[in-house]
């Protein structure tokens, strides 16, 4: 009803908050002389990282529903998981192998009842307030239609009797039964199933008969996700709605496993990427650094999305591979480095006890366990770009993709930073670089993005690894990237060059979820600017979270939100759409000049590049005032100027964003652009980002980017506003009531008179 309300009445309410005689607007000029094409900017400049926060892989982008599908996780062994049964418990006495201990022991003695509820969110909307009833709601996304590969070990004891299994929502799906007899070793049962409804369910195993039994390795694979029945996807398939939404990002570069994951909490917890490649069935699940039992957040890594499947996704999507390998320190976020390091410093510890606490969250070079760790990083170069002749080249093949993947790429650490990194990072440095001197290695500035030990590590990497890529994060607010778009103006040009690994603008404005509105976008974008200007300094850009499950998140940021149904793209990811599918080789020398002599907060920021070799100039302009600005744009000695256009979002309210289960509201459109004079009068509505293209020589615009029309139902309406309209209405009924109702009286009287 609220939704048909505001349809009828938005006519109304643009009249209301957009009319009225408009004002004389600033007027600016920008010149882009062809004598201008300046330096060459990165071909790798927009990029995503994927790093399982927030349910991004597991629960998302992988396709496999089953939670906890091995019971390997150690704080909640049966998280996920519904069992009504005589007797049931967890054990590791006939694991079905070393890197596959647990399995679930179940005595039925009449019937039992083993369901999965899938990724199931956990908060409530907009929060994260832990809500035990959705914790405990079945949120594996069914199809109508679709069918499901279902996959489950067995081992019989003693059990007699039959297995059934089922899709459990509000329609069922056909129950398929089978027999677990002669089960004597742990035998994959393997049945289709198919659902006859779109709704959230459970998956459930049923036992009718007498015995015990044991059961491992539960998978449930729509057979629509990407990547089905391609060899390439030997093990894994992904969620096809997710992918299409990163492949529409044309991502130049994909960063993983992140971002602190890689890191882990603990010694006997840092990341390997061996324990991710190869049989599902044998790769080591561990626990994800994100997990807080306290706050019901079980959250071990199922990787199923391992390094094999990253590289074939970086394939698929034509992208750069930038992995992440741990440095031999963990997470130090979560060690308390800093105070340590600040009390050894004071003199309030001792050496031996400041080198004893070192031991404690790393790994020493010349150790034994560091030439391990050195090892596993050439065993993963060797993975990547080995051939089949050699021994990791040769398990690559097996595993379904038999060329190189030929990475260039390495990062060592993640957010590390201090003496125990500079120790660890300069001991693998130089061993990469005697093995693999092509190999460009990726370095670490920290867990600050500013500030004394921020400046210390941009020094230190200038003037000992300028050859590598430094490592910059940032997570800002109060309008910091609209305040430093010239943050790189000032780079060395002859230092290391940058990597923005994660970076997100979270707006002072609405809550989790709708922080990702039209505001953050454009500051988002206002940066972007100055990194495209920058663009010979800074290589690589990736937003801070690419993807997190609704309900279920670890940050506020996201470029994509989803449920178990659908995805919801937010305006920071439409701009990450726009700016990656839409800029040049070089940089274009240009400023803009304004015809008004009066002090006037501009809120402008604009770029200019040009694609050399297909002849297309590309004006990004970010209005962030909430007045339209009129530009003319003039070109000069670009020949035969052909057809141009813009793709942009412009919106009324900073809070205008898009919410999972709703319409979408906030999109970009696409117009034809008029050429007069070798110029165009473009006019930037207020709280706008646009991308101007103009193709020039032999270009007609044919092959430019473009996208498929989004669906735009209704605009946004502020929730102030909202909430008016039903009291506007019910004043307006009354009104109306009231008026017709003395209308009538009025009326009688007067027939009674005459």
């Amino acid at each position: 009803m609220k939704k048909i309300i505001s349809l009828v009445i938005v006519a109304a309410i643009s009249v209301s908050f957009l009319g009225g005689t408009p004002s004389k607007k600033p007027g600016y000029s920008l010149n882009i002389l062809k004598d201008n094409i300046d330096y060459e900017i990165s071909d790798t400049l927009y990029g995503i990282s994927l790093e399982d926060t927030g349910f991004f892989c597991d629960g998302g982008l992988v396709s496999n529903l089953v939670n906890n599908n091995s019971f390997e996780y150690e704080a909640n062994s049966l998280a996920g998981w519904n069992i009504t049964a005589a007797n049931y418990n967890v054990s590791s006495e006939y694991k079905m192998n070393e890197n596959n201990r647990q399995y679930l022991k179940v005595t039925v003695s009449d019937s039992a009842l083993i369901e999965n509820l899938g990724y199931t969110e956990l908060y409530d909307y907009k929060t994260d307030n832990y809500n035990e009833k959705k914790a405990d709601t079945a949120d594996m996304g069914f199809k109508k239609d679709v069918k499901y590969d279902f996959s489950a070990y067995f081992k019989n004891e003693n059990f007699n009797g039959t297995v059934t299994v089922y899709l459990s929502s509000k329609g069922y799906s056909e129950k398929i039964q089978f027999t677990i007899d002669g089960c004597d070793e742990w035998t994959q049962k393997q049945v289709t199933l198919q659902s006859n409804v779109t709704a959230d369910g459970s998956l459930c195993i049923e036992a009718q008969g007498k015995g015990t039994f044991y059961i491992d390795f539960v998978t449930l694979v729509p057979e629509d996700s990407y990547g089905y029945d391609n060899e390439n996807w030997k093990y894994v398939t992904l969620r096809t709605d997710i992918y299409e939404a990163l492949k529409e990002l044309s991502p130049s570069f994909i960063k993983f496993p992140g971002g602190c994951l890689v890191e882990g909490n603990s010694r006997e917890n840092i990341y390997s990427w061996k324990n991710t490649v190869g049989p599902l069935e044998e790769r080591v699940q561990t626990a994800n650094i994100y997990s807080d039992e306290n706050n019901g957040r079980s959250y071990v890594n199922s990787n199923f999305m391992g390094y094999h499947e990253y590289f074939t996704l970086c394939d698929d999507l034509n992208a750069v591979a930038v992995p992440v390998v741990n440095a031999g320190i963990i997470c130090q976020n979560l060690c308390d480095y800093e105070n340590k390091a600040e009390q050894y410093k004071n003199g309030a510890i001792t050496m031996e006890e400041w080198e004893t606490y070192l031991d404690g969250i790393s790994v020493r070079p010349g150790t034994e366990e560091w030439e391990m760790l050195v090892e596993d990083i050439f065993d993963l170069i060797e993975y990547a770009n080995g051939d089949e002749t050699t021994e990791w080249g040769a398990k690559r093949a097996e595993n379904g993709h038999k060329e190189p993947f030929n990475i260039k790429y390495i990062a060592i650490g993640n957010e590390n930073f201090g003496e125990v990194y500079l120790r660890n990072f300069d001991a693998v440095y130089n061993e990469i670089k005697e093995k693999y001197p092509d190999i460009t290695i990726i370095s670490s500035t920290g867990n600050t993005y500013e500030g004394k030990a921020f400046d210390d590590a941009r020094l230190t990497i200038n003037s000992k690894y300028r050859d590598t890529l430094a490592d910059e994060h940032y997570y800002t607010r109060d309008g910091y990237l609209f305040n430093n778009n010239d943050r790189y103006d000032s780079y060395d040009r002859s230092g290391a060059q940058v990597i923005i690994g994660e970076c997100a603008a979270a707006a002072d404005m609405g809550t989790i979820q709708t922080k990702a509105n039209i505001w953050s976008a454009i500051e988002n974008a206002s940066f972007l600017t100055g990194v495209e200007r920058n663009g010979d300094v800074v290589k690589m850009v990736a937003y801070g979270n690419t993807a997190a499950k609704i309900n279920a998140q670890c940050t506020e940021n996201s470029l994509i939100w989803f449920d178990s149904q659908e995805t919801v793209l937010t305006p920071d990811y439409f701009v990450w759409m726009l700016f990656a599918n839409n800029y040049g080789t070089n940089y274009v020398t240009t400023s803009l000049e304004t015809d008004f002599s009066e002090d006037i907060d501009e809120g402008i920021y604009q770029s200019t590049t040009v694609d050399t070799k297909n002849q297309v100039i590309y004006v990004k302009i970010v209005n962030s005032s909430k007045a339209d600005r009129n530009i003319r744009l003039t070109f000069t000695d670009f020949e035969n100027l052909n057809n141009p256009s813009v793709q942009y979002m412009a919106e009324t309210f900073k809070s205008a964003c898009n919410e999972i289960g709703d319409w979408l509201k906030v999109a970009p459109k696409r117009e034809s652009l008029t050429l007069e004079n070798d110029g165009i009068d473009y006019k930037a509505e207020g709280l706008s980002v646009s991308v101007i293209r103009i193709p020039y020589g032999s270009n007609n615009g044919s092959e430019l980017y473009e996208f498929e029309d989004y669906k735009v139902l209704m605009p946004y309406i502020h929730p102030a506003v909202e909430i008016a309209i039903p009291c506007v209405l019910g004043v307006i009924i009354a009104i109306t009531g009231t008026a017709i109702f003395f209308s009538k009286i009025k009326r009688k009287k007067k027939n009674k008179n005459d």
